[in-house]
């Protein structure tokens, strides 16, 4: 990989949610190397990357902190591994250069991939492109504060948002917390989709994602939005690792989207899949049904065995509340928070569990 040591770097930086400053300073530190960038960092410490003097420029999105626990020293170790089942996709049994972190007596400690993968893409991509826009966000873990409270006047000349916040190599986010992010037969799209599928060597799934920055600014704007898998694995563990290889090939999809997307703008108007003051399934059309239930083969998958066979319940987060899906009987509902907070105050009583 181009710059190895460079991304070495940035994976010891330690970098919590609401514990970001040394990667703050770490990132300002690397944008003060690249020629030809602005930056500023708000209140909140989100970092806004602007580069080149074109009318409107494609934006890319990472965001700053991880859910790892902080420690004083991450010792990042190479290693080969085979790619692990992820949101989806078996992978065969191949062995990949990779990156996992530990502490200096050898605990598994968590590289944060998620997001740090992302980070480093938009540090590359600012040094290779030349008319460009990169926001980097606090506190994404913890429910998007940071791109919540992203600046509107640096919204304006965003032609189009990627971010690179997905796990493995195979998924393209087309809907995030109930936010379309994209229409499939649009331009921006049909463009789109091979440059990504041919860049990173795989049939690429489309997937509904729980939440990340894309969902919060797609409503902050008018342009198109996507998320895109940028090659960390076993996400939100103490073996969360990264194959050197993904993102590499996710830099790359990064420039060709550039050069066949360009510096133009790609309209898209904010709408939700659903009116939560409805069933949802009443509110989807055929289309988006199909879209939802794929979403299920990208979901966490809560595995039950019973005496008399096993059965697999998959839970698929959204911003108002999760799907909720049996393989068995093939039978989904959607439960709001309210629904969940019930349900969870009846679980937690003997009583109450009767009704069951």
């Amino acid at each position: 990989m181009e710059n190895l040591q460079e991304f070495k770097n940035l994976l010891q930086v330690p970098s919590k949610s609401y514990y970001e400053d040394q990667m703050v300073e770490h990132i300002k530190s690397v944008l003060d190397t690249i020629d030809g960038v602005e930056y500023f960092v708000d209140d909140l410490k989100n970092i806004y990357v602007t580069k080149g003097g074109s009318e409107y420029k494609p934006m890319f999105v990472a965001h700053t902190d991880t859910v790892h626990q902080l420690v004083d020293e991450i010792v990042v170790t190479e290693f080969q591994t085979s790619k692990p089942y992820t949101y989806g996709r078996y992978f065969d049994s191949t062995e990949f250069k990779a990156l996992k972190a530990l502490t200096p007596d050898g605990k598994p400690t968590g590289i944060g991939g998620d997001d740090k993968c992302g980070i480093f893409i938009c540090l590359e991509l600012l040094k290779k492109l030349d008319n460009v826009k990169v926001g980097l966000f606090m506190a994404e873990e913890v429910g998007c504060i940071g791109s919540s409270g992203c600046d509107l006047n640096f919204l304006k000349d965003v032609g189009y948002i990627v971010q690179f916040d997905a796990p493995g190599n195979h998924l393209i986010t087309e809907i995030c917390s109930g936010v379309r992010m994209f229409e499939r037969d649009s331009e921006f799209f049909t463009k789109a989709f091979p440059v990504i599928e041919n860049g990173m060597g795989t049939q690429m799934e489309l997937q509904s994602h729980p939440y990340t920055d894309v969902s919060v600014l797609k409503k902050k704007s008018d342009v198109a939005c996507i998320n895109i898998s940028c090659g960390y694995y076993n996400m939100h563990t103490s073996n969360e690792f990264i194959v050197i290889d993904d993102v590499e090939r996710a830099i790359k999809v990064g420039v060709e989207l550039y050069n066949t997307l360009g510096t133009n703008k790609y309209e898209y108007i904010y709408g939700t899949t659903y009116n939560k003051n409805k069933s949802w399934v009443d509110n989807l059309t055929d289309e988006e049904l199909d879209e939802v239930f794929n979403g299920f083969q990208n979901a966490e998958v809560f595995t039950v065995d019973t005496d008399e066979k096993e059965s697999s319940l998959v839970i698929m987060e959204e911003e108002d509340g999760a799907y909720i899906y049996n393989d068995e009987n093939n039978e989904g509902f959607f439960l709001t928070k309210k629904d969940m907070e019930l349900l969870a105050w009846y679980l937690l009583d003997e009583e109450k569990m009767k009704v069951f």
